[in-house]
């Protein structure tokens, strides 16, 4: 392979990286070539900062003023044309539409197809950070490594990750409940560490990722969706936004986000 067949092969798995178009294999393959790469590296984290650019300043697609502008004027020149005799048409003949009538179904197919695209991308597509939340669920899976830090003592847990993050996680111990915690581990979200705790009940994981509040458009009522085959429930509080990703019971997994949270509000009220 040519140097530059190389770089182009290595430009191509960057993106498919960071697009998540990657499979479970592919994202662990990815990453162990990225580790070992210094350039891949950089360019990796180029390739973040610019869609993180482009994302907060390049507002979204809307149909082009100029087009309804077009369609206004040639709607005004055919209301504004003389009057003119209509010859009667013959029976066998069906009417034609008038110019106006072609523009205004242009003008209403524009504007419901850029609404629908838009509420087909807020309904359906999950966000960037609840994908990369799903796939280190998965890396954990594959890898057979799903903690980096592993306790069932979260005051061991605690101090290591306050050791790899910005802020303090906060940690909750559910063995009580049935859902004994295995440790935690550091996965990164759009460009940020963040702190991942993972939980296990008879040979299911249950691992709950915090975010900050304000990166994520989460509600304070918890959302189940399915993705690549997982359950997941994403919500958030005054404090932290949170995601949660298991191949548990439907059933079970509530049980486990109810507990959850009633423990972590404990949590934050006595560190409050």
């Amino acid at each position: 392979m040519t140097a530059s067949s190389e770089r182009d092969d290595r430009t191509l798995l960057l993106h498919a990286m960071l697009d998540g178009e990657l499979d479970a294999a592919g994202a662990v393959e990815a990453e162990h070539r990225l580790a070992a790469d210094p350039q891949a590296q950089v360019e990796y984290a180029r390739l973040q900062v610019l869609r993180t650019v482009i994302r907060t300043h390049t507002p979204r697609e809307s149909a082009p003023e100029a087009l309804r502008a077009r369609l206004v004027a040639a709607a005004s020149a055919d209301e504004a044309s003389p009057l003119r005799p209509t010859p009667t048409p013959a029976r066998h003949m069906i009417d034609r539409p008038s110019w106006r009538m072609f523009a205004s179904a242009i003008a209403a197919t524009v504007v419901v197809s850029v609404g629908a695209q838009t509420l087909i991308r807020s309904a359906l597509s999950p966000d960037d950070a609840t994908r990369a939340v799903v796939a280190g669920y998965v890396r954990g899976q594959i890898s057979e490594k799903p903690v980096d830090v592993a306790s069932s003592d979260r005051h061991t847990v605690k101090p290591w990750l306050a050791n790899k993050l910005p802020v303090a996680a906060l940690i909750v111990d559910l063995s009580a409940e049935g859902f004994p915690l295995l440790g935690g581990r550091v996965d990164v979200v759009g460009g940020n560490p963040v702190p991942t705790l993972v939980y296990k009940h008879r040979q299911h994981l249950l691992t709950v990722t915090e975010l900050r509040p304000s990166a994520v458009d989460y509600a304070m009522t918890p959302r189940h969706i399915t993705l690549d085959g997982y359950s997941v429930v994403f919500w958030k509080d005054s404090a932290h936004g949170y995601v949660a990703v298991s191949d548990i019971a439907p059933a079970e997994f509530d049980a486990f986000i109810e507990i959850f949270r009633k423990a972590a509000a404990k949590e934050q009220d006595r560190q409050d």
